[in-house]
């Protein structure tokens, strides 16, 4: 994005290549911007008229305006006649980025191509290619995945690009500091098709999102997962984010942070984006209340409760 266009379509069936380019923008908008600056929509809720008034709003904000509408998929075609217009002639100093999950009406990409934008369809690797995929997707991780085991991970795991790279991020944590995965380290290491992950759970908490995190720990407990499993992963999560929140406030510059969590080069990058939103205190509370379920659960409390009653409630306590 060196050389930026007005207006930006991002759409099709490859959640890695699509999560990334989202995740561009709104780092260049909060590097450019700060905090909040990149202005979100989502197709679903928003009609194009209201995006429209968005862009045309006059604004004193020096720089860059950045405007990313989610699912734009949802919108039919004769909805999009206002959209046209304005794309047509694109406000100064703004970009435009929609994305969608698989298709969308082909009206919306001639409106971005004439605007002078850009489209851009990802297609999803098919399943004979998704061995080749996770070899790719591990160098990005700094790992050596060898072809076997990245056709017994597909065989474990399934076909979801995101529950196979979630699976790769474990696997270089299991088998740090070295680099290299063998298909024994995936039989090990990688989890049926359908459990939920314990990882997912443990970063919805850190955001302090409360309808992910209890949502998370009830597909969780379905697949047989019990609080005593599941607690520990979690509270090294909270300490981790809490570790690297207290280094940043205190001035240390991010690549001394990382010496001193002693972890994977991308799980630093992904624990130190997580601190940098993260609220201090609200990590601390939740390491408390955790540690007040371990005294509960051993029978050291006030409160007597059954281990999934008081799970749920620390969780609910915890990213409320």
């Amino acid at each position: 994005m060196a050389d930026l266009k007005p207006a930006y379509l991002i759409h099709g069936d490859d959640d890695a290549k699509i999560d990334a380019w989202r995740a561009r923008v709104r780092k260049r908008a909060e590097q450019e911007r700060g905090p909040g600056g990149l202005e979100v929509f989502d197709a679903r809720t928003s009609e194009p008229a209201e995006i429209v008034a968005a862009l045309a709003a006059l604004t004193f904000d020096p720089g860059t305006r950045y405007v990313l509408v989610d699912d734009a998929g949802a919108w039919k075609a004769g909805e999009l006649g206002p959209l046209e217009s304005i794309l047509a002639e694109m406000p100064p100093d703004t970009i435009l980025v929609a994305i969608a999950r698989g298709k969308v009406v082909k009206q919306l990409c001639k409106a971005i191509d004439q605007a002078g934008g850009e489209v851009r369809e990802y297609a999803a690797p098919k399943p004979w290619e998704l061995p080749k995929w996770i070899v790719g997707r591990g160098r990005e991780l700094g790992l050596h995945v060898d072809g076997e085991a990245a056709k017994e991970l597909v065989s474990l795991v399934g076909t979801g690009q995101q529950r196979l790279s979630r699976e790769l991020e474990k696997l270089a944590l299991s088998v740090h500091p070295s680099t290299s995965v063998t298909t024994a380290d995936v039989e090990a290491s990688a989890a049926g098709d359908t459990a939920p992950q314990v990882y997912d759970l443990a970063d919805a908490l850190v955001a302090g999102d409360l309808k992910a995190t209890l949502a998370l720990a009830e597909q969780l407990e379905s697949h047989g997962e019990r609080p005593g499993r599941l607690a520990y992963p979690v509270v090294r999560r909270l300490r981790e984010v809490h570790r690297a929140a207290s280094l940043l406030d205190q001035g240390v510059p991010e690549s001394k942070v990382g010496e001193a969590l002693k972890a994977p080069p991308w799980l630093v990058k992904k624990t130190v984006a997580r601190a940098k939103k993260a609220d201090r205190a609200a990590l601390e509370r939740a390491i408390c209340i955790f540690a007040d379920l371990e005294i509960d659960t051993r029978g050291g409390g006030d409160v007597q409760l059954d281990e999934d009653t008081a799970f749920s409630l620390a969780l609910a306590r915890a990213a409320g």
